[in-house]
């Protein structure tokens, strides 16, 4: 793979900014500040992305240090390579909201599948990039510290070619982590916490079935109220009815109380008229038995009477004619025996006599008359004062008849009146009922609303105790984990026993033949024998002595790591060849050894980017005729 190619789209200080590589020796340079790392970051990056830390780290991170400013959605790239003579066009947007990562076959035309991608890129993990082809100065280490690191890479390169693991004095080492990391996350306390964990499990437990409860008994009140209010709304329906009624029924009542009035006052009246008959029959009672008139005679009776005594003075005078005729017949009866004288004395006597009580008779007579006059007068008042008496006993029987009815009447009204009364206490029932659904009711919501406090209560309880058990539990499974990770430290104690029989036996084998051939070319034949024994001690065999690395000079140990980067990527990559990424890797270099070393990448690597903040690697290329593309940034 040739990286050909760099489009600086935005990202960092650039922007559009482009860069040309070619085969073999790329040399860039830049002072400090140029931008190199920003370059070689950008080649990482558009061959495995970057992503944004969290929490604190992201302020500090790769993401954030070379996000643009002005505009971070155009944080963005392209970068063209060539792989077994095909060309591609890399494109890849690193701005976290709108990420995107396109790879196209520009000899084709199209955009290639994600298979087609892993394919291309195949044994290329950001890990193994480090390890193998990107390859830094190892800087100001101690030459302990650079035995150290190439131990470490040794055993990287000898377990899964890519995995980064650090072995620096390595039981040690491992032995302190598993210290570390049982105290800090307290291994002995895993039975506390499982305990306390079934302790909050078994709260939770009882917390939810006294919810279940609680719940049943809410929702079992709320059919009661539901009930209730059925029943209400019936009993308001009825009682609107009994309001209507019960209008109905005052009005009839207010007329009963009226007519009871009426009736009353009609009543009273009537008496009163009774009691004024009464007095004034007895008043005319009285009057006609003063005049001897008893008051249950009739009319036919006391004309009886009157005409009896009109009577009298005819029969009178009958007798007084009676005695004349007498007087007469005796005269004409004593004429045969009677002196004249004698004859005319006593006849004259007679008639004398009767005539006198003829005289008297007629006197009697018409005195009688008067009086008969008067008499009828009196009658006639008497019929009149008996015709009143009449009138007032029908009167008196009528007005006594009224009366019994107006009593009856009354009676009746206020019958009807208390039967209206006690339809009225009768229908009260509704409301009393009603009333007593209302208390039922607030009963009941008093109650739910209790419930439902205690409902709430046991929710804001139970939020606290899943607090504490996701507490408990992430505390467990960092128990866990740490037991976990022990056991991975462990499992490495052994894993770099059988590393280093590895090494030695097979990979180590092919390594050693590689990096034995890299460094003899780099060195110009001054150490071309280079093993690792199962320790994972480097050792160098010159032409005097086998010698460890710890022996060599720190100049020749960079020579060794490069030697063994170089190996590395020979065996893992094998014919697909990797551009090599240099970055400040001569810094420990005399100029022969640096001579020695881009003579022979730029003869035969496929491409050498070299990224320098000296013009020594330009000097020297131009001095030995090495050819070279140059680039100042």
């Amino acid at each position: 793979m040739i990286i050909k190619d760099l489009q600086l789209t935005n990202f960092g200080k650039f922007n559009h900014k482009s860069m040309s590589l070619e085969p073999g020796l790329n040399i860039i340079y830049g002072e400090n500040e140029a931008g190199k790392t920003t370059f070689h970051t950008f080649i990482r990056g558009m061959l495995f992305g970057i992503e944004k830390q969290r929490g604190k780290a992201s302020s500090k991170d790769t993401y954030s240090k070379y996000e643009p400013w002005d505009n971070p959605s155009n944080y963005q790239g392209m970068m063209r390579i060539e792989s077994n003579g095909v060309d591609y066009r890399i494109e890849r947007n690193f701005n976290r909201q709108n990420k995107s990562f396109k790879v196209i076959n520009e000899d084709l035309g199209r955009e290639l599948t994600q298979d087609e991608i892993d394919k291309l890129f195949t044994g290329l993990d950001e890990s193994c990039y480090y390890n193998t082809i990107s390859i830094s100065q190892l800087g100001s280490v101690t030459d302990k510290e650079l035995e150290n690191i190439l131990k470490n890479y040794a055993a990287n390169l000898g377990s899964t070619k890519s995995m980064e693991i650090d072995i620096k004095e390595a039981f040690t080492d491992l032995d302190a982590q598993k210290k570390k990391i049982a105290t800090d996350n307290r291994i002995g306390e895993e039975y506390d916490v499982e305990r306390c964990i079934y302790t909050v499990k078994e709260q939770l437990e009882v917390s939810e079935r006294e919810q279940h409860a609680i719940i049943a008994s809410i929702e079992q009140k709320k059919d009661s109220v539901l009930r209730l209010s059925s029943r209400k709304e019936e009993l308001s329906a009825l009682d609107k009815q009994r309001l209507g009624e019960l209008a109905r029924q005052n009005a009839r009542k207010d007329k009963l109380y009226q007519d009871v009035m009426t009736y009353t006052s009609e009543v009273d009246k009537t008496n009163e008229i009774l009691e004024k008959i009464k007095a004034h029959k007895a008043e005319l009672t009285s009057q006609l038995m003063e005049k001897g008139i008893d008051g249950h005679e009739t009319m036919e009776m006391l004309s009886e009477k009157v005409h009896t005594r009109s009577s009298m003075p005819v029969a009178f005078i009958i007798l007084a004619l009676a005695f004349v005729g007498t007087g007469v017949g005796l005269i004409l009866g004593n004429l045969n025996f009677l002196t004249v004288t004698e004859f005319w004395i006593r006849p004259i006597g007679c008639f004398v006599g009767a005539f006198i009580c003829t005289i008297l008779a007629i006197i009697r007579y018409c005195f009688n008359k008067k009086k008969k006059k008067r008499k009828l007068e009196a009658i006639k008042e008497l019929k009149l004062a008996l015709d009143k008496l009449e009138a007032a006993k029908h009167e008196e029987l009528y007005t006594q008849r009224q009366l019994e009815s107006k009593k009856e009447l009354l009676k009746n009204t206020k019958l009807m009146i208390k039967q209206e009364e006690d339809r009225s206490i009768d229908s009260a029932d509704y409301s009393n009922e009603i009333k007593d659904i209302e208390e039922q009711e607030r009963e009941l919501n008093e109650v739910i609303s209790k419930a439902r406090w205690a409902l709430e209560q046991k929710k804001e309880q139970d939020i606290q105790c899943e607090r504490q058990l996701d507490e408990l539990t992430e505390r467990l499974d960092n128990i866990k984990k740490a037991k976990i990770e022990i056991q991975a430290i462990e499992d490495a104690k052994e894993n770099i026993e059988d590393i280093a029989n590895e090494i030695r036996n097979s990979f180590g084998k092919r390594l050693n033949e590689r990096a034995s051939y890299y460094m003899s070319q780099i060195t110009n034949g001054k150490y071309d024998n280079l093993s690792i024994d199962e320790r994972l001690n480097i050792l160098v065999n010159s032409k005097k002595a086998l010698l460890p690395a710890s022996k060599l000079s720190k100049g020749t140990v960079e020579q060794i790591y490069m030697a063994l980067r170089l190996a590395a990527a020979d065996i893992i990559f094998e014919k697909d060849y990797k551009p090599i990424l240099l970055d400040d890797a001569f810094v420990m270099y005399d100029n022969k050894r640096m001579g020695n070393t881009l003579k022979f990448m730029g003869e035969n690597m496929e491409q050498v980017i070299l990224f320098s903040c000296h013009t020594r690697e330009k000097v020297m290329a131009d001095k030995l005729e090495i050819k070279h593309n140059f680039i100042k940034l």
